[in-house]
């Protein structure tokens, strides 16, 4: 059973961030996969420590020894955003600084991010870049929405869009895909 690592880099509550990341879990579930949903707004990280960036697993810390644990056991990761000044979240470039190359080597990477008004893909090429830093393996297919693509619905939003819930199934079938294809026998 692959366990999928989705990491939701809004501040927002709530966030269209993370009803990319809860729905795109909802779909690796039905695909017979452990998730694992860590929400920086729900479960906010210190910021990183350089000391522990070749041991992070060292960091005393109880919430970054528990997200790096997280990590360290995920077979693939998917990275949502915000788009912020055409990039992405501070919030979630800290999550990365805190992990290191080891826990990313050879696994692959979806990524995720909303634009508000418009579906933007600057935020995703960035993360495309990071995550060829960390050794990780960014798949082909990614997710761009934008605000009417969701809606909020009592105190989360939630996909409304068709098209996008489409988009997203695709998308966890090729991060599955990878994932298995990308496993190394030791």
């Amino acid at each position: 059973m692959e366990h999928i690592l989705l990491i939701s880099g809004s501040l927002s509550a709530p966030a269209h961030t993370k009803a990319l990341i809860e729905e795109t879990a909802a779909n690796f579930n039905k695909l017979g996969c452990k998730t694992t949903v860590w929400d920086l707004s729900a479960r906010p990280l210190p910021f990183a420590d350089p000391k522990y960036h070749n041991f992070p697993s060292d960091n005393p810390n109880p919430v970054v020894k528990e997200f790096v644990r997280v990590a360290s056991e995920a077979d693939a990761f998917v990275l949502g955003s915000p788009n912020y000044h055409n990039s992405y979240s501070g919030v979630l470039k800290n999550a990365l600084d805190i992990l290191n190359m080891d826990l990313f080597r050879d696994k692959p990477v979806g990524l995720v991010g909303n634009g508000g008004g418009i579906r933007s893909t600057q935020p995703l090429d960035h993360l495309r870049i990071v995550v060829r830093g960390l050794l990780g393996v960014a798949i082909p297919m990614q997710v761009a929405s934008c605000n009417n693509d969701i809606e909020l619905k009592e105190d989360s939003y939630v996909i409304v869009s068709d098209d996008l819930s489409q988009r997203i199934a695709a998308f966890s079938r090729q991060l599955l895909l990878y994932s298995k294809k990308l496993k190394f026998e030791g």
